[in-house]
């Protein structure tokens, strides 16, 4: 019977029921509707003034200085490279540490040369002076020069475009030298057999070779024409045979002959 029949008590609770769903109804809308900006500073308790990370990754095919390690906060917004603190172990065939190689050093910023002048327009204006090598002519290029720098590039990498200028350029400044070595360069994506035999991971890679056999490692300073300079007449000056260059091409400067590339 209190089910079926209306009396007041019910239909005051109904209404206040009514009236209070209302109210909430309005007071959640508007807080939804409505964002405001609260801040809180949570204090660590840890007396540790840096945090430990081990992990342990083996890559087999990829060298580990083109490798970098970030660290990400929960959030996703702040990012530490940690690659400085790394270490690198050589593996042997049975993947178990060989040799210590030590830390990643800090990279610093490698410095460009701006040129006022496409690789193009030097071509045409001063010719070419470094050599195009492919799988072909590679054997016979590297039997000639004792001493050779090779860049080797993908026409795509940004960094690669932004090198070929000082790289055409460093070769003019060491054929004016009269220096010992041969300058070449690899375009691996159409020798992409020749890259792979050469195991290039990086580009661009700068790599010195003495008798045919590439020097670890690979260059990684400023590419500027005076760093490239300064980096080819070290390496001859460090080599027995050639230590004496620059009175051979001052010879040369007053017997001067014709010089193969």
């Amino acid at each position: 019977k209190d089910l079926t029949e209306a009396t007041l008590l019910g239909a005051v609770m109904s209404l206040c029921a009514i009236g209070i769903m209302g109210l909430l109804f309005v007071s959640e809308t508007a807080a939804f509707a409505s964002t405001k900006l609260s801040t809180s500073i949570a204090v660590d308790d840890s007396t540790q003034p840096q945090i430990r990370l081990n992990f342990n990754i083996t890559m087999l095919d990829l060298h580990c200085d083109y490798v970098s390690v970030d660290v990400w906060d929960a959030l996703g917004t702040n990012r530490q490279n940690v690659t400085k603190n790394v270490e690198k172990w050589q593996l042997d065939s049975n993947l178990r540490r060989k040799f210590f190689s030590g830390r990643n050093r800090l990279v610093r910023e490698v410095k460009h040369e701006d040129h006022d002048r496409t690789l193009e327009q030097m071509h045409q204006e001063e010719g070419m002076h470094v050599f195009e090598l492919n799988n072909e002519n590679y054997d016979g290029w590297m039997a000639k020069h004792e001493m050779a720098f090779v860049d080797m590039f993908a026409p795509w990498c940004v960094w690669c475009q932004r090198l070929a200028p000082t790289w055409e350029k460093f070769a003019q400044e060491v054929r004016k030298a009269n220096m010992p070595i041969g300058v070449g360069k690899v375009n691996c994506v159409d020798e992409a057999v020749l890259c792979r035999k050469l195991r290039v991971m990086a580009f661009p890679t700068l790599r010195w070779f003495h008798d045919g056999k590439a020097i670890a490692p690979d260059y990684k300073m400023d590419r500027t024409v005076d760093s490239l300079v300064g980096f080819a007449k070290r390496k001859l000056e460090m080599d027995s045979k050639f230590k004496n260059w620059k009175k051979d091409a001052e010879e040369k400067n007053e017997n001067p002959e014709t010089i193969d590339e």
